[in-house]
């Protein structure tokens, strides 16, 4: 057996073991939650002065997610990032979620996860008082720590990378999450 074929072999019993733990319904349902957050906006130069465009901002998420098991939830979140500013330049921008998250639970009451999807993002902007309007369709992800403070309340912390075009968004929050 040559060593791709015991890779392959390997991963796919490794994979084995952790389904019935990832596909069993434990502790499976809604929750729903939100957070506040702050974020770093660093985008391209868009006036061509030579100087990029960078803000910090407060940013707030609500978020509706369905846990499939005790490692695995399908996730959407609806973020208003803020109006950053950076002198006369100013930008906009709101999205939408729809992701995974997966959990690797360390304790009854305590977790990490990694999280990853599709951000559909819309951004209005005035750029040396030229206004721009732009949405798309990018990548995000994100890694946390999950903290239950009863059975139905969670505490979320977690960092996440979002990218509108050539502007990347840097966020770090707290979010409170209720279980049904």
């Amino acid at each position: 057996m040559n060593a791709r074929k015991a890779a392959l072999l390997g991963t796919a019993l490794g994979l084995a073991t952790l389904a019935p733990q990832i596909a069993t319904a434990q502790d499976p349902g809604l929750y729903l939650g939100g957070g506040i957050g702050y974020n770093r906006i660093e985008g391209e130069d868009f006036t061509g002065d030579g100087d990029d465009f960078e803000d910090d901002r407060v940013s707030y998420k609500g978020i509706a997610g369905f846990k499939l098991g005790r490692m695995l939830s399908l996730e959407g979140q609806y973020i208003d990032f803020g109006t950053a500013e950076d002198g006369d330049n100013r930008v906009e921008a709101d999205g939408w979620t729809a992701g995974a998250v997966l959990d690797l639970p360390l304790t009854e009451n305590f977790s990490i996860y990694g999280k990853g999807g599709a951000l559909f993002w819309d951004a209005e902007g005035r750029f040396a008082n030229v206004r721009v309007d732009d949405d798309g369709t990018d990548p995000f992800y994100g890694a946390g720590a999950r903290f239950a403070l009863s059975q139905n309340l969670g505490l979320r912390i977690e960092y996440e990378r979002f990218e509108l075009n050539d502007t990347d968004i840097d966020m770090a929050s707290a979010n409170l999450l209720f279980h049904f």
